[in-house]
């Protein structure tokens, strides 16, 4: 078998990588995921370049991480494969049209006990310019804290939600209404501010504008200082890659360790991708 082909996708850190001339529409052998698997470990972020892949085929590689798990809002999911949420600005697929979803940054899905592990998102139709992914390493962020801070962060608890986030997003027309009986499904769950990466072991910052909503235990006051700190700070250029997306891309992130957050386009043109996603442990 024959060495990946892999590239830094940042000549600035190894946070992330692409690899060239691996076609994910045929299985992996069990050797062939290893080799993936361990370059994911180095570089949270992979991007598979020149990709055709059907939704079996894309669902079929995403397993291979593990069981897979179904976003909350069912407006947004394929309508024959339920694993895959659509990313389409013209509700390509028959799902509700989605602008731009995710433009702030956040980890997915972390406004539950079991965050994922991993996404997997296949970008089939991008636009000429822009709709860009901007990463973060949320790890790099961590270890770059001074000591006092991560003497202060140790223990603490953050609680997230989705009902806020959701709610600013009916308001500015990207997204449906919900009944109340839909929105009080999203409660609140507490994961550690700082988590440890059950395969690396390395602590990383887990905490994000889009659904952390307070330090739990803390002053008002010092809990919104803190966080706005941390987020101003994981996202410094120095931590962030900003992936340009080529069609047929599919980038594959460690929900553990990053956040991410899509950035504006020409609406004019269309941008349709597939997200499919692992299932992930509770953090610690």
């Amino acid at each position: 078998m024959a060495p990946l082909d892999i590239s830094s996708a940042d000549t600035s850190h190894d946070f992330s990588a692409r690899i060239e001339g691996m076609d994910l529409s045929q299985p992996l052998d069990d050797g062939q995921f290893a080799e993936v698997h361990a370059a994911w470990m180095r570089h949270p972020v992979l991007v598979f370049s020149d990709q055709h892949l059907t939704p079996e085929q894309h669902l079929a590689f995403a397993e291979r991480f593990g069981p897979l798990r179904r976003h909350t809002v069912k407006e947004i999911l394929h309508p024959d494969y339920p694993d895959l949420l659509v990313l389409s600005n013209v509700g390509r697929g028959g799902a509700s049209p989605i602008n731009n979803g995710g433009a702030y940054w956040h980890s997915d899905i972390t406004y539950e006990d079991e965050p994922p592990m991993a996404s997997v998102l296949y970008g089939f139709i991008v636009p000429p310019s822009g709709g860009d992914t901007l990463y973060a390493d949320m790890t790099a962020a961590y270890e770059a804290l001074d000591e006092e801070t991560k003497r202060k962060l140790d223990g603490a608890i953050g609680v997230h939600t989705y009902r806020y986030r959701y709610e600013l997003m009916v308001e500015a027309g990207v997204r449906p209404p919900q009944p109340e009986e839909k929105m009080a499904e999203w409660k609140d769950v507490f994961h550690p501010v700082v988590r440890t990466h059950p395969e690396t072991g390395r602590k990383a910052l887990f905490v994000n504008e889009g659904f952390t909503a307070r330090i739990d235990g803390w002053p008002e006051d010092e809990s919104r200082a803190m966080l706005e700190r941390l987020f101003a700070h994981c996202t410094e250029d120095r931590f962030v890659f900003a992936h340009k997306w080529r069609t047929n891309d599919l980038v594959l992130w460690d929900n553990r360790c990053t956040m991410h957050c899509a950035t504006p386009y020409d609406l004019s043109f269309e941008r349709s991708m597939h997200r499919a996603t692992v299932h992930g442990d509770r953090p610690y």
